[in-house]
């Protein structure tokens, strides 16, 4: 970002035939952006004036939503796209959102509160991301391990299973102690089955910090919902 939250546009005449009006600002570092525009014919001119190269200017044409074209001082298109894009936050403070709308997200230029909702949708996906790696790793990746060895993977492979057999021990032990102290109710039944299968995928998530046997979660919700949709119905 080359400018400011502060930075403060200002409003004139269009001298460039096919405009009507234009908007420019003088950035924090020198530079000088402006934006021509044409709301009838639906045409929007970016410049950028850059101070570090002696003013040397470049400008593009957006028309229909669409770049039609882009040119240095020089009459050529190199460097266009990257001065205009590194100043796109400067360009997305213009306060006209029917301009902002014409020049259709070209070069990364999105009105503040459109930037924001994207900010905070890829930090979502990054925050995904993170809890993807750390609780549903690959299981190859024990053996990249220069630790790694077939006893190892063994005892793992044990250690697993024991758990997930205690599991199910434990959530039919819990089933069945709850059928009995409630006199043979099916509800209470399916609804014990139902929670510890949502527990076993938070146990196996956060606390035991693997990836989740989801065969054995699932067994445990679809008989609790199936015992508890007997009860309803029949």
């Amino acid at each position: 970002m080359y400018g400011g939250g502060g930075l403060s546009w200002k409003r004139r005449p269009s001298e460039i035939r096919g405009y009507e009006r234009a908007m420019y600002a003088t950035l924090g570092n020198g530079d000088y952006i402006r934006v021509d525009y044409n709301l009838t014919e639906g045409r929007v001119r970016l410049f950028v004036e850059v101070s570090e190269e002696k003013n040397s200017s470049y400008y593009a044409v957006i028309s229909g939503g669409k770049i039609i074209t882009e040119r240095n001082n020089s009459g050529r298109t190199i460097g266009v796209a990257k001065v205009i894009s590194d100043r796109a936050d400067e360009f997305s403070t213009l306060p006209n959102k029917e301009v902002l709308r014409l020049i259709n997200k070209n070069y990364g230029i999105i009105p503040g509160e459109e930037s924001e909702k994207i900010a905070k949708e890829e930090e979502k996906k990054k925050q995904r991301r993170v809890v993807k790696q750390r609780y549903f790793k690959d299981e190859n990746d024990n053996l990249e391990s220069p630790y790694y060895s077939d006893s190892a993977t063994v005892t793992s492979k044990r250690r697993i299973n024991f758990l997930d057999l205690l599991d199910f021990f434990v959530g039919l032990s819990l089933g069945g102690l709850s059928f009995f102290m409630s006199q043979y109710n099916f509800f209470v039944l399916g609804a014990c089955l139902v929670f510890w299968g949502i527990l076993l995928g938070i146990l196996d998530i956060f606390i035991r910090e693997r990836e989740p046997v989801f065969i054995k979660i699932l067994l445990f919700l679809v008989s609790g919902t199936a015992i508890y949709l007997y009860e309803y119905f029949i």
